[in-house]
């Protein structure tokens, strides 16, 4: 019995892991960190996945993605040497079926594809981190994602049109104002069903030492791929990285 036990746990952590692997391969982002500078290096995934962003883009809702990326040192407190912030905008034109792209490194320039795949690779073009460690020390990079249809400039807009701008009547009056406000937004985002996804990767942590090229290496190794840990909407799975 014991034995069996044994068997049926290995293969039950066996399989959590091959899930695991298996998630990140279709995970919205994926990064690695180069040898040579410890600089992060970040790939977009498959963001189109979730069947109703794809649903919303295609019905006409612009789709909005940031990236943010964050270096960090560790210390006795953890300290943030440097963050980075990417911007795209995805929108769906029903008239030409083309879809039209924009990035905050190429303002005012649109470019325009066929298909969401040819949406994905532009962005992956695009996309640029100017982020590494500029001391020597042991950092990590802190990356997240986000996806949505509808800002909260767009929300209040929405909300605005529904309540016709109407002021309070009586002064004072903010706090309850400001109350119902949040509540008609959550009561829209709820009955619209609007999507919005985020997810967050953190890497391991990794040596840098100033003076010395291509020393960026996993903490207690010589070298090996650094794999992150994902966290998608409270749920965390580290995957096997280095020891």
């Amino acid at each position: 019995m014991r034995t069996a036990a044994t068997i049926l746990l290995a293969s039950a952590l066996l399989g959590f892991q091959a899930h695991d692997l298996a998630a990140q391969e279709s995970e919205p982002l994926r990064f690695d960190i180069a040898a040579e500078t410890g600089e992060a290096m970040v790939e977009v995934g498959d963001i189109f996945s979730d069947p109703d962003l794809v649903e919303a883009v295609r019905s006409g809702l612009p789709l909005r993605v940031l990236l943010r990326i964050q270096l960090w040192k560790n210390g006795f407190f953890d300290s943030q040497k440097g963050q980075h912030e990417w911007r795209a905008t995805v929108v769906y034109d029903p008239l030409t079926r083309r879809y039209r792209i924009q990035t905050s490194e190429r303002t005012g320039a649109e470019v325009e594809v066929n298909t969401l795949e040819e949406a994905q690779g532009a962005l992956q073009l695009t996309l640029d981190i100017p982020l590494r460690p500029r001391e020597s020390g042991r950092f990590y990079y802190v990356a997240a994602v986000e996806m949505k249809t509808l800002s909260l400039s767009d929300l209040e807009e929405l909300q605005r049109w529904l309540q016709g701008e109407l002021a309070p009547a009586v002064a004072g009056d903010r706090d309850v104002e400001g109350a119902l406000a949040t509540g008609v937004r959550r009561a829209l985002v709820r009955m619209l069903g609007l999507p919005a996804k985020r997810f967050q990767v953190q890497s391991p942590n990794f040596t840098v030492e100033i003076g010395n090229p291509g020393n960026a290496r996993a903490d207690g190794a010589d070298g090996p791929p650094l794999t992150p840990s994902w966290t998608n909407a409270g749920r965390s799975a580290s995957l096997p990285g280095p020891s």
